[in-house]
């Protein structure tokens, strides 16, 4: 690849975005690799990963309740909705984890608070500025890098650790001799000019013009797959980061939610889709890698009247890759009889969403309880899932 052919690709991929003084991937980063995917909105656990043997499941979802013929068996009388189907590779591989009944431990039905705690891993909506991501940076030992895969910094990855930011950008076609000059004047300047080079040398791990190729046939046919597969060329890269997030939204679904084939399955669909390439694009990679699907809060347990369900407590995530221990459920499920309802309405909650946190990361990055409880402050007594890695 000649120099030309790589400033075009940065300009048609996208430039990369700073949140620190300059940090580049020249250095080698410690065995292990962990993504961190938000979706944002908060999904329905219970149309995701159905409890398809619970004897309250049926009347309570009345018309909105799946037939086990539709889903995908699991275990324990849980099944995969329709759009997951694809993570049953994942699942006869030994490699997920469907953790249900969980939630952040404040208990709001705000997309805006429920974000906010279960992205500074407090247990609360208030209180640091920083990211349990960029505290996971600062714990672990030896040379880490982080990067969001994202139109923004998420909350995630903020603070004190410099990360970096990436994200396809539609510039259009920009002229070789405007970058050439772009570039002679940022040699003028200390700052510019390694941020100028630490964004060609992004791009050139996006994958370059094939980036920006891929993302315009995602648009038609999904975004979630083209981003997943940069996350990929991102860690599989042998300077890359260890750490990576990514975050998708559209999973507020008040209306018109849909059954196999609706809007909530599709976006299920893509989601499962963007896994296996994020699994297919990462190579060997794949074998140190965990990944964390996460969202801020479930739905209703009762569809509403629009077709919908609306913000709720307790839903579903998912831990995948070769590290968990087997393919499981995770869960103390509460039940869905009136009386288990949490205050009548919503799934209650029985898991902490740091108890899952601290075990996928102590098992990816061999970190110690007391790396972890710096990780999520004031969370001692919450101990790490026991098992779910091996």
């Amino acid at each position: 690849m000649d120099r030309r052919t790589f400033i075009r690709g940065m300009c048609l991929g996208g430039l990369a975005t700073f949140a620190a003084p300059l940090v580049t991937f020249a250095q080698v980063p410690g065995k292990g690799r962990f993504v961190f995917v938000l979706l944002r909105g908060g999904f329905d656990g219970l149309a995701a990963v159905v409890p398809i043997g619970d004897p309250g499941y049926a009347s309570l979802r009345g018309s909105m309740a799946f037939s086990s013929g539709e889903l995908v068996a699991l275990a324990d009388d849980f099944a995969l909705a329709p759009g997951l189907a694809p993570l049953k590779s994942f699942w006869d591989a030994n490699e997920l984890v469907a953790a249900h009944a969980m939630a952040i431990p404040y208990r709001t039905r705000s997309h805006f608070d429920g974000q906010a705690v279960l992205e500074t891993g407090l247990d609360r909506p208030a209180g640091a500025s920083d990211g349990w991501l960029n505290r996971l940076l600062q714990v672990m030992e030896g040379e880490r890098s982080g990067i969001a895969v994202a139109a923004g910094l998420p909350r995630s990855l903020s603070g004190a650790h410099p990360v970096l930011t990436w994200s396809p950008a539609e510039l259009g076609s920009v002229e070789d001799a405007y970058i050439e000059r772009l570039h002679l004047l940022y040699q003028r300047d200390e700052l510019l000019h390694d941020r100028f080079e630490a964004a060609l040398q992004l791009q050139s791990l996006g994958g370059e013009l094939e980036m920006g190729d891929a993302m315009a046939a995602g648009r038609a046919a999904g975004r979630m797959s083209p981003i997943m597969g940069a996350v990929a060329r991102f860690l599989r890269d042998p300077l890359g980061p260890n750490v990576a997030a990514a975050e998708f939204s559209g999973w507020d679904t008040h209306a018109n939610q849909g059954m196999a084939g609706g809007s909530l399955d599709r976006l299920l669909g893509q989601l499962a889709e963007s896994l296996v390439t994020l699994r297919t694009e990462l190579g060997e990679t794949w074998a140190d890698t965990t990944v964390v699907v996460m969202t801020e809060f479930g739905r209703t347990a009762r569809p509403n009247g629009t077709g919908g369900t609306d913000h709720g407590t307790a839903g579903a995530g998912f831990v995948l890759g070769p590290r968990v221990s087997r393919s499981a459920i995770l869960s103390d499920w509460p039940g869905l009889g009136s009386r288990d309802l949490y205050e009548g309405r919503d799934l209650r909650p029985t898991l902490d969403t740091r108890a899952l946190l601290k075990a996928a990361v102590q098992g990816t990055f061999d970190l110690t309880a007391p790396q972890s409880d710096r990780i999520f402050p004031d969370s001692e007594v919450i101990r790490p899932v026991s098992g779910l890695m091996a």
